[in-house]
């Protein structure tokens, strides 16, 4: 049987007050549902919640709750045990081990590749739980979870349009830009990256592929049309540092020397699949080549570093590199010390 909003609320609020080991009586548990709920309820009515915290299948609480007859309240036979533990009801776990078995089907297909490590986190989370009896929630394990999606209809129409090889009908709108007049689209792949999505595709009146961030597009409409052209996405982002690639240019080689502090760091959390170490000394720093194409993602990620990096090619980011710490040095201001009082 469904369980209402209101019923699960008064749960959490039982479930607190047996938690605290207080052994509180029926009275002391409907005036704390009414004091935290704003809402009254009868004797027959706590029975229930109490009841269906027990038995309910579809809440599969299974809650020991037990009634001391010598303090006159109720507690908990486990002293450990809390609904909060049990995030999932049993008949939900199945459909979640079978959500993440069939899209974990789709891991190796280009366009879908990107949510396989969500689906792999989802997989470890079931197995933990499954194995150990306790369900791991936000105070064990956090995920990267993006503040906004996109339009869910633009982003089923853009998948639609991959899997069918569809031409799209869109209006862009640029952040600081106007509206678009409508274009046409061949769609290639969405991609994630630093959660927004994009979506990757042959703009017919540039005659390039472009990337496109999927919450920009204010109309996306598949067309009858078919396009027949194959897109090679490891390829396209070989030289990439990001979601950013520079058409008709040539990738360039990088070299950067990171600073001692940082090479652990660096080499187990890799830099780019185009990398090579040219030397790791201890005392001077970690010498590493990639090749890559000149874009904002590689500035910001040589900022991020700070002091512990350095640019010595090319030439033309070298000098960029060091006109961005003039300007952090001028920005800052002159280092006044402390006087102190006395």
């Amino acid at each position: 049987m469904p369980v209402n909003k209101d019923a699960l609320g008064r749960y959490r609020v039982i479930d607190e007050k047996l938690r605290m080991r207080g052994y509180p009586s029926k009275t002391e548990l409907i005036e704390t549902i009414l004091k935290r709920l704003g809402y009254e309820i009868g004797s027959r009515t706590l029975d229930e919640d109490l009841n269906n915290m027990r038995y309910n299948d579809d809440l599969a609480y299974y809650a020991p709750i037990a009634f001391d007859k010598t303090r006159k309240g109720y507690f908990y036979e486990k002293a450990d045990y809390s609904i909060t533990s049990i995030p999932v009801s049993s008949e939900d776990l199945e459909k979640l081990k079978y959500a993440a078995n069939m899209l974990s089907q789709f891991s190796g297909v280009p366009y879908l590749a990107e949510i396989h490590r969500p689906i792999e986190q989802l997989e470890r989370i079931i197995r933990v739980g499954t194995a150990t009896g306790k369900w791991l929630n936000q105070k064990v394990i956090q995920l990267e979870v993006p503040t906004e999606w996109p339009d869910i209809g633009i982003f089923e129409r853009s998948v639609e349009g991959i899997l069918q090889k569809r031409v799209m009908r869109v209006r862009y709108k640029p952040f600081g830009s106007e509206e678009s007049e409508p274009f046409r689209i061949h769609p290639y792949l969405l991609k994630e990256f630093k959660n927004r999505w994009y979506l990757v595709a042959f703009a017919e009146h540039r005659n390039e592929v472009r990337n496109y961030g999927l919450d920009r597009f204010t109309e996306a409409q598949l067309t009858t049309e078919t396009y027949n052209e194959t897109f090679d996405a490891e390829s396209y982002f070989s030289h990439s540092m990001g979601i950013t690639v520079v058409n008709n240019t040539e990738p360039m080689e990088v070299e950067l020397l990171f600073a001692p502090e940082s090479a652990a760091y660096v080499l187990t959390s890799g830099l780019h699949a185009t990398q090579e170490i040219l030397d790791n000394h201890p005392k001077k720093g970690l010498h590493m080549r990639i090749t890559v194409h000149l874009s904002e993602e590689l500035n910001m990620f040589i900022r991020s570093y700070g002091s512990r990096v350095q640019v010595l090619k090319p030439e033309s980011l070298r000098r960029s590199w060091l006109e961005d710490l003039r300007k952090s040095l001028e920005q800052a201001g002159p280092c006044h010390p402390s006087t102190g009082s006395g």
